[in-house]
């Protein structure tokens, strides 16, 4: 699972940063408890490996991904997002892709090697399970992720969002569903932590505003072969840059009219400058010091 995606150069861009969740710590001195230290590594292997190949793949379509976080739940990488539906897709079926070629290897090896088998099991079904999993048909999964990407390169951003949580829900459903039979012969727990996981995914807004609002941008190459809509709003001199990104639409083209207190129009912008003074100064800055910037070409 990949997370948000950066194009913009660091000094340390070639530097692949990790993150350690605690509780992960706590999962690895339970697992040692019971006898599963070889299992446990062999799946946060297969999970490094899994974030690896999405890096490697965005690294080659020209975005920079270069930090994984390590959480109980999963992994993920971070950083703004510009992706084309496109490339959305490419990025998200690496990781998935390149555990399952993993998984076939070993499977080969196997057949070459037959004693290999007890060494080498526990990494080869962690592939499998993290690379079939990835896939399902859920965001923030990479299945959701694929869908999503695909969906947004023929209908409305927000139609593809409202499809995506629609699937996330029924997906849910059917895994708790799954889970209940099976109390008539083996409960599996499993069924219902992945149910709950969907389910949540779904109803739980998405908070990345900043990532949507980046990926429209990013988008706009694409979408402005069919008429867009132009919408103009009128904001603060004191608002900051962020206030102004949770205006942006993936479907519309936004310009700002920039007002002082005194209700006198200070100048206008459009989105387009609006993600580069992004990208210049971070989201923190406010508006005032944007439009006094002659680097962006501000009208009056």
């Amino acid at each position: 699972m990949f997370g948000k995606i950066t194009q913009k150069t660091t000094p340390h861009g070639d530097e692949m940063r990790i993150y350690i969740s605690p509780i992960m710590f706590v999962m690895a001195l339970y697992f040692v408890g019971v006898g599963m230290a070889y299992e446990f590594c062999c799946s946060l292997a297969a999970v490094l490996l899994h974030e690896c190949a999405h890096a490697r793949v965005a690294k080659k379509l020209g975005y920079e991904l270069n930090v994984i976080k390590l959480m109980p739940y999963g992994a993920a990488l971070c950083g703004d997002v510009q992706l084309s539906p496109k490339d959305e897709v490419f990025i998200a079926l690496a990781g998935p892709v390149f555990n399952l070629f993993i998984a076939v290897a070993i499977a080969a090896v196997w057949w070459v090697l037959p004693s290999s088998y007890m060494f080498t099991q526990a990494f080869c079904y962690g592939n499998v399970y993290i690379g079939l999993f990835n896939l399902l048909p859920v965001y923030p999964l990479d299945g959701g992720r694929v869908m999503l990407g695909i969906l947004s390169g023929k209908l409305k951003r927000k139609t593809a969002c409202r499809i995506m949580r629609i699937v996330s829900i029924v997906c849910g459903l059917a895994s708790i569903t799954l889970f209940a039979l099976s109390a008539v012969s083996s409960l599996n727990l499993c069924l219902l932590s992945v149910g709950l996981f969907m389910i949540v995914s779904a109803f739980i807004p998405d908070g990345k505003v900043k990532y949507r609002a980046l990926f429209a941008a990013g988008n706009r190459a694409e979408r402005i072969k069919a008429p867009l809509e132009v919408r103009r709003y009128a904001l603060s001199s004191r608002a900051l840059l962020s206030d102004a990104l949770t205006a942006l639409d993936a479907d519309k083209y936004t310009e700002f009219a920039v007002i002082d207190d005194d209700m006198n129009m200070r100048g206008s912008f459009t989105e387009t400058q609006l993600i580069d003074a992004v990208k210049q100064y971070g989201y923190a800055e406010n508006v005032e010091k944007i439009i006094r910037n002659s680097e962006f070409g501000i009208r009056n």
